[in-house]
């Protein structure tokens, strides 16, 4: 087993520029942790929240970004045989590196034909679509589903597993460009994120009816617009928070219409349920066979990790980022 391994550290809290890589000695793992030889690494809008300070209260500064990695067991593990593919759900961060020591419960089979750049970039946005359409939004076919930021990983996943149901999605996003992409992704109908114009289009758009279920990773001033929108029985699902700006909702609205709101975050349904996020990863791997999803990748050398992220940051960027660890092996400190 290899002494040392590759990590990324902060010496301050900061812009992208405060990352960089280093050579560090490899831990030894616990007797219930596998080690895992990282292939590819999922960059999130969570990790530069982690980059910035701003993810945990008193976030320590060793706390460093990386929560999503697809790799190959290196030892065998309890029904884990070395060398097998795998996800890994890094929820205690510090995981940008090429050798990852994981608790066992964050390790999840992976079907061997599927790339470690694909299974990066469908893991946690795939699985967080998945669980906000199925899950929590027990989307019908026939029903209207509105995604916001359509053009975006999460957004991009959800619009496709929506069609995939035989629902029919809508889409919002912040720019005539990524509007002509989500309707590529099969959205019915895409508008640009107004508020002030939001509602009146949709249920314009629906016929009155408004939607059904809202998939919101966004938040902030599109949230009282969508719950305008929401049609009767309407379920409104929170993933994500990328404006980090709060939405404000009277949930006196919500009885006469016998609405709900849901929130998530996958690491918590895994603590719940020992069988997940293995049941969505699942999923999404078999709707990825039948050709039901097509997630569009931007692969990247990962000795450009701050230009990921200011790729991230500027909001001009559509899809996933996934740093290619496989092809582009990180050598030296």
């Amino acid at each position: 087993m290899s002494a040392s391994r590759h990590v990324v550290e902060l010496d301050r809290f900061g812009g992208p520029e405060v990352m960089r890589w280093a050579e560090r000695e490899a831990p030894a793992p616990g007797p219930e942790e596998v080690v895992v030889e990282v292939d590819a690494l999922g960059v999130n809008f969570g990790d530069t929240m982690v980059r910035r300070g701003e993810y945990r209260r008193d976030q320590p500064l060793d706390f460093t970004p990386g929560f999503e990695a697809a790799g190959r067991v290196a030892e065998a593990a309890p029904g884990l045989a070395a060398g097998q593919p795998v996800a890994v759900l890094n929820d205690n961060g510090r995981g940008y590196t090429d050798r990852l020591i994981v608790p066992r419960k964050r390790v999840f089979t992976v079907p061997a034909e599927v790339p470690p750049n694909l299974v990066a970039a469908l893991f946690i946005q795939g699985t967080t679509a998945w669980y906000a359409l199925h899950r929590f939004g027990y989307v019908s076919a026939g029903e209207w589903v509105l995604v916001h930021a359509g053009a975006g990983g999460v957004g991009s996943l959800a619009i496709q597993l929506a069609v995939a149901a035989g629902a029919r999605p809508i889409a919002t996003a912040s720019s005539e460009e990524k509007l002509e992409i989500a309707r590529g992704h099969g959205a019915e109908h895409a508008f640009l994120a107004d508020p002030k114009t939001l509602a009146g289009e949709i249920r314009e758009a629906t016929d009155g009816h408004g939607v059904d279920v809202v998939v919101d990773g966004v938040n902030g001033p599109l949230v009282n617009p969508s719950m305008k929108a929401l049609a009767f029985h309407g379920r409104y699902v929170v993933a994500g928070a990328a404006s980090q700006s709060p939405g404000v909702v009277d949930v006196r609205g919500l009885m006469p219409r016998n609405q709900s709101i849901a929130g998530f975050v996958t690491a918590r349904i895994a603590d719940r349920d020992p069988r997940e996020p293995q049941h969505a990863l699942d999923e999404v791997m078999a709707a990825y066979a039948r050709g039901e999803l097509r997630p569009v990748v931007e692969v990247m050398d990962p000795a450009e990790i701050v230009r990921a992220h200011e790729l991230l940051e500027s909001r001009a960027h559509t899809g996933k980022i996934v740093l290619d660890l496989a092809a582009h092996p990180l050598k030296g400190s």
